[in-house]
Parts: structure tokens; C-alpha cells; sequence
């Protein structure tokens, strides 16, 4: 089966924590570990945190993603650099990690 190939948005169940753990969030320059907040990491090469040692197997892209027309450039481009990595949504990520703070903090 041939055709085009192109990005899109596959929704599945993941545990947070896990992800949480293993996510590279990618700036404009560099990357930063979610597990432990280290900065000015080079998303191209990193495989692991050199703060908490962590090895990164998610991707998402700090800046908004946007439409669909531009959401596929900045996904491709972050996937054509770091193939190995699973790319997730940012916007959903901070939502879910925050939805999980505030339970967390109020004891839900």
C-alpha cells in the first residue's frame, strides 16, 4: 500500500508518571528534562538528562503546535532530528500533569 504520508494525531492510554519521567520538552534551541527541570538540554543528540541521568524516550514541543497546517512542520521537523523519540502533545501534557496537581494537592 502506497500513499502520502504525512503526521496526525493518534490518541492512546498512557500512564503519566511514566511519561512524565522520560519526556524531553524541546524549546527553540535546546530541551528540558520534565523529570527533573534541567535546562539548556541539545534535543538533537541527548539520549539521557546529564542532570538526573533519565533516559528520554517521549518528545514535546514547548511552543503552541497550532493548526494542522502548522502543527506537521514543527512535528516534522522535531521527528526528522530525533526519530527515536514518541512525539506527544504539549497542550495535553500540561493539562493532564496539572489536573493531576491539583488532586494531588487537595488530597482527591
Amino acid at each position: 500500500m502506497s500513499g502520502q504520508h504525512a503526521y496526525m494525531r493518534i490518541w492512546q492510554t498512557v500512564d503519566i508518571e511514566a511519561v512524565k519521567k522520560h519526556l524531553l520538552i524541546v524549546g527553540e534551541l535546546t530541551g528540558d528534562c520534565a523529570s527533573c527541570r534541567e535546562l539548556g538540554i541539545p534535543y538533537t543528540s541527548a539520549k539521557n538528562c546529564p542532570q538526573c541521568g533519565t533516559d528520554f524516550h517521549f518528545v514535546a514541543a514547548r511552543s503552541a503546535v497550532g493548526s494542522a497546517k502548522t502543527a506537521g512542520g514543527v512535528v516534522k521537523r522535531i521527528k526528522d532530528k530525533r526519530p527515536d523519540l514518541t512525539f506527544i502533545d504539549h497542550d495535553d501534557y500540561v493539562a493532564l500533569t496539572g489536573k493531576q496537581s491539583a488532586r494531588d494537592f487537595f488530597g482527591v
